[in-house]
């Protein structure tokens, strides 16, 4: 039944499924290398002019350092900086002159790489977390791996490139956005890079930053979006390099990697454009934002699953940029989320579920009641009887609330413990991992009931003529089926093409002995035209 379903569900997927994406806009044209405006909740490149050309990152490298160096090392230590590091820093980017054996903090450290672009102190970070720069380096390109990057490379901590005879640090504006915008998920780094100023807690050194925005040198609409950071950079193969965030009063981020203006003033000057671009289309409709989510977007936890949805824009929004994963969701915030990840948005039992109370919160057993309406099963006495033996809370639950809970708490939609307490309030976090959980459920669901979700037959439009199809009470499915849909199309499609590619191939290779022998054959002719054709001139030349 399952391999039946999915077969009409391939039919149905191009048809029935509505596209999923947003207005685009057209990308102001810039006297630049390259350049990317991305959405930081979703990660999505909104628009950008050579967005994966080759460029080379200059100081904004120090951001993959800066990440490598805090998920590796004690952000609470102290580093001894050391001669060896500190007078043969990497050469081709800015030294503060921190000098020799001198205690620092790490995050004293951290402050001199990030805001003032220190390369003595990108270093010393460097050596007292990986033990050399070598380690680091590899540390970062390790990084780059993991997060998919396939256009970015380093050899060096602190972003010197081949002006400075370093010819394996490169990247792409688009891949340097989202290690901004990996970067920026970090507490301790975003909050180092939206200070102006900074003295340290060792060593007597005080850091300005090389950010105009912070420092008020360069002027943007303070009344539509605040610049909340980011990273500088220049040399002579980059440029003026700065990659910027930005974020609107409604909690949604922006992400501006410019790369390569032929001077400071042009570079804010130019992005300070494209912020006001972004942001002015986003009021227009003609952009969609995703809440920027920085706290989850890079979790162990919930950044997988996340990312995975981010695109829907189904997240509530703070605007302090939080999800707050531990607060407890609304039903109008569950209602959205199920809309969007489950292809719920028009289901009359959510809509009733959320017009309850919108702004109430939602406990485990209710949410246990909402699914059993959704998606009706029964469990027997004997196995409610076992579950609800483990679960707490449930005294004042009459017969029917126990059977839908007991089926909840049993199944895997109850992503933690905490879901066997009957009085739980489910949080945002749970909400995000139940709701990737229904995505499966869903489809588990509908192929073992599949004679309740089919009706009377109808009749679709082919390409070669009338496809006649069962009506289905699921219009629309989930983003995680769907995308599972589209692979198996995609591989069907593929393999496919490949069998007729085989098969040209073989008729080819059957033709050719035919062409080979005709070409004899037409050789041979000519051959003996010419020679007709010689002997004829030699007796007309004889006459």
């Amino acid at each position: 039944m399952k391999k039946k379903l999915t077969g009409i569900l391939l039919l149905l997927l191009f048809i029935a499924l509505p596209l999923q994406g947003q207005a685009k806009v057209k990308a102001p044209k810039k006297q630049c290398h390259a350049y990317v405006v991305m959405d930081a909740g979703s990660g999505e490149v909104l628009f950008g002019q050579d967005a994966n050309k080759k460029i080379y990152p200059a100081s904004t490298a120090k951001l993959m350092t800066a990440i490598v160096c805090v998920e590796k090392g004690n952000v609470n230590s102290v580093i001894k900086t050391k001669s060896d590091v500190v007078y043969r820093t990497t050469p081709g980017t800015y030294s503060l002159g921190i000098g020799a054996g001198v205690n620092y903090t790490f995050k004293d450290l951290l402050h001199m790489s990030l805001m003032s672009s220190a390369a003595d102190a990108t270093d010393s970070l460097a050596v007292g977390v990986f033990g050399s720069k070598k380690a680091c380096v590899e540390a970062m390109n390790e990084k780059c791996k993991e997060l998919g990057l396939k256009k970015t490379h380093f050899d060096n901590p602190v972003g010197s490139d081949i002006g400075a005879g370093y010819n394996e640090t490169y990247a792409s504006a688009k891949e340097m956005a989202k290690i901004c915008r990996y970067a920026m998920a970090i507490p301790l780094i975003r909050s180092a890079v939206s200070k102006a100023h900074y003295s340290t807690q060792k060593g007597g050194m005080y850091v300005n930053t090389t950010n105009w925005f912070l420092k008020g040198m360069a002027y943007y609409d303070r009344d539509t979006y605040k610049i909340i950071g980011s990273k500088s950079g220049t040399t002579n193969a980059a440029g003026h390099v700065f990659i910027a965030t930005a974020a609107d009063y409604e909690g949604h981020e922006l992400i501006c990697a410019y790369f390569g203006n032929v001077s400071k003033e042009s570079t804010f000057a130019s992005i300070r454009s494209l912020f006001d671009y972004a942001f002015n289309n986003y009021k227009k409709g003609k952009l969609t934002l995703t809440p920027s989510n920085y706290d989850v977007r890079s979790s162990q936890k919930y950044g997988a699953v996340y990312s995975e949805y981010s695109s829907l824009h189904c997240y509530p929004a703070q605007k302090d940029g939080l999800f707050a994963p531990n607060k407890a969701i609304t039903r109008k915030q569950l209602g959205t989320m199920l809309g969007a990840i489950d292809s719920l948005k028009d289901n009359a039992t959510l809509s009733a579920f959320v017009s309850e109370n919108e702004n109430g919160t939602v406990t485990t057993t209710r949410f246990a009641q909402l699914l059993q309406e959704l998606y009706p099963v029964t469990i027997s006495d004997k196995k409610a009887e076992e579950v609800l033996a483990s679960c707490s809370s449930i005294d004042t639950m009459d017969e029917t609330a126990k059977e839908a809970y007991a089926s909840f708490a049993s199944g895997a939609l109850a992503v933690d413990d905490s879901c066997k307490t009957a009085n739980q309030r489910i949080t945002r976090g749970q909400a995000l991992l139940i709701a990737d959980k229904l995505a499966d459920y869903q489809m588990n669901y509908l192929a073992d009931h599949a004679q309740t979700q089919i009706a009377e037959v109808r009749q679709i439009p082919g390409k070669d003529g009338t496809i006649t199809l069962p009506a289905m009470s699921y219009t629309t499915f989930n983003k995680k089926w769907s995308d599972s849909l589209k692979e198996q199309k995609e591989a069907q499609d593929a393999e496919a093409a490949a069998k007729k590619a085989e098969a040209e191939r073989k008729a080819a290779k059957e033709k050719q002995p035919k062409k080979d022998a005709e070409q004899i054959t037409e050789g041979t002719k000519s051959k003996e035209n010419a020679s007709q054709a010689t002997t004829a001139t030699q007796k007309q030349k004889k006459k």
